[in-house]
């Protein structure tokens, strides 16, 4: 593994990731009753979130979508804050997943920035991971770009990691992997190798 990619990664402390086109493969279907939008999503990519919530890493959603079209955003997100491990009585609970909708391009970068300010913690501790050129300010804003390997090519040409899977089909999982081995830590036992 790159050396520098190493050091970016084992400093991370907060992630921003794009939702379509990083938890999903970008497509949604339309469906009955009028407006229902489903997308699918992979359950590797919930483990890795799952993963870099449990060492210690503040996760955020950040989406251009809204309303319905970002309602299995607002789904995965009251999921995951509703496992035993999120919550408040148990030893050393996990942060919650934080959602920002509606917001482009710029505004990503932005409420990104704000997120890390109510955190104490600076672009310099944050890693991002989008796929199309809506993401290139987020991504220019933080420490550690990523991306799937099927993101636009203006994305994969910036970016300091690229997923082995798609978008959708474990790209989020292979990233969590890189911050886990990038620590040392074996994914099995979330303890050092």
């Amino acid at each position: 593994m790159d050396r520098l990619l190493v050091d970016l990664a084992k400093d991370v402390k907060a992630i921003a990731f794009d939702f379509d086109g990083v938890f999903t493969d970008n497509r949604e279907l339309l469906g009955f009753p009028e407006g229902v939008v489903v997308k699918e999503r992979s359950h590797y990519d919930g483990q890795g979130v799952s993963l870099l919530r449990d060492i210690g890493i503040y996760i955020a959603l950040v989406t251009n979508q809204k309303e319905k079209s970002a309602e299995p955003a607002h789904f995965l997100v009251k999921k995951w804050n509703a496992l035993p491990s999120a919550q408040p009585f148990v030893i050393n609970p996990w942060h919650p997943v934080t959602l920002f909708t509606g917001v482009g391009h710029v505004k990503k970068a932005e409420a990104v920035g704000a997120w890390l300010e109510e955190l104490h913690l600076c672009p310099g501790d944050c890693a991002a991971m989008g796929d199309d050129i809506v993401d290139v300010p987020l991504l220019q804003f933080v420490s550690l770009r990523a991306a799937p390997c099927t993101a636009e090519k203006v994305v994969r040409d910036m970016v300091h990691y690229l997923s082995e899977r798609p978008a959708g089909y474990g790209a989020v999982r292979d990233f969590a992997n890189l911050i886990l081995e990038s620590r040392g830590i074996d994914p099995r036992t979330l303890r050092p190798f």
